[in-house]
């Protein structure tokens, strides 16, 4: 009896998709769960633009700690690297689907990534799926020599401070954090919380610490 191939439990979308015919749901969650960590790195990189003021993060490495120096120019080259990898997967899904369109009005990559996380059941269909996942993986990967190894903790804050947002809030922290200060607070729906306004959610900062 010839022997059933089965997934391991680090398996990728190529190998559930050439054994199932789409990507499992396992992979599903995965590939939601990297869409949020990019948004997260996208949004921390945005220190990395401002002039003269470079980003130092410790980088870690067995027993060895250093500071690497995070330049403009390069920061602001994935930004838009991302931003652009966002778009054409969304241009695929709405020139493929009809009727699914990314929120009227709305733009950035905060707005693609929402859609994308939408049309993940639907992708997990597509032939071209796990080179989505795999495109995603890569920008990961670069955010990550970007900004530091370890992935951003994320804290749920509460509801966003606008009234007219229904979205949540939450607070990005670098793993191993110790001062528990976040790099940046913002909501799912896009809206952006400046250091100057984090006084008023202090104290829900600290109850999800």
């Amino acid at each position: 009896m010839e022997e059933t191939e089965r997934l391991t439990a680090g398996h990728r979308s190529r190998d559930c998709r050439r054994l199932c015919g789409r990507i499992c749901a396992r992979c599903v969650d995965r590939i939601d769960g990297a869409l949020r960590t990019l948004l997260d790195l996208y949004r921390e990189s945005d220190q990395a633009l401002v002039p003269g003021a470079p980003v130092l993060r410790e980088r870690v490495s067995g027993s060895r700690a250093s500071v690497g120096i995070v330049l403009d120019e390069r920061a602001l080259a994935l930004r838009t690297r991302a931003a652009e990898v966002m778009t054409l997967w969304a241009r695929m899904v709405v020139d493929e689907r009809a009727g699914a369109r990314p929120g009227s009005g709305e733009r950035g990559v905060a707005t693609l990534v929402r859609f994308l996380r939408r049309q993940l059941p639907w992708l997990a269909g597509h032939p071209a799926g796990a080179d989505f996942d795999e495109e995603l993986s890569e920008l990961l990967g670069e955010f990550g020599g970007l900004l530091g190894p370890g992935p951003a903790r994320r804290l749920e804050l509460g509801p966003c401070t606008r009234s007219e947002c229904a979205g949540t809030l939450y607070g990005v922290l670098a793993a191993g954090d110790g001062d528990r200060v976040p790099s940046q607070v913002s909501c799912d729906g896009g809206h952006s919380l400046p250091p100057r306004q984090w006084l008023l959610v202090a104290g829900r900062m600290r109850e999800a610490a």
